[in-house]
């Protein structure tokens, strides 16, 4: 029993127990605790994803609406989430995406509920899915 612990804890580690590789995107989104807990403005979140080290990598960001969209099923809801993550929060997440209309003042979220997008006030305080990859 103590080596299968050992294994499954080693096999962690090895394969980013804390982040999900989108084979179709190539993308790897976090996908550790901290996904269903922190909350934090617009400005926040892009320094909090710039900061985040999860598995050994520092590359980290925030996603822009059409990144964050390739991991919604419309298939499901309450999440809307593709199969396969962790951490399944229904809420709104912030994107990179500027509002055309208010570049200064709005950004687009996307909320895993039902898989909707609207933009938003850069100062309301929203969680955070962060997201590694090419753009």
């Amino acid at each position: 029993m103590k080596s299968l612990f050992v294994w499954v804890l080693t096999a962690s580690v090895l394969f980013g127990a804390s982040s999900k590789l989108d084979d179709k995107t190539g993308l790897v989104w976090q996908d550790d605790q901290a996904v269903a807990e922190v909350t934090k403005s617009y400005s926040d979140a892009k320094k909090y994803c710039e900061q985040l080290k999860v598995d050994g990598f520092e590359d980290w960001r925030l996603p822009t609406l059409a990144e964050l969209y390739t991991i919604v099923d419309m298939r499901r809801e309450r999440p809307a989430l593709k199969y396969g993550f962790d951490m399944r929060v229904e809420e709104w997440f912030w994107t990179a995406t500027l509002f055309a209309g208010d570049q200064k003042r709005e950004a687009w979220r996307l909320s895993f509920r039902y898989g909707e997008t609207e933009p938003s006030r850069q100062d309301r305080t929203l969680y955070v899915r962060c997201v590694r990859g090419s753009r």
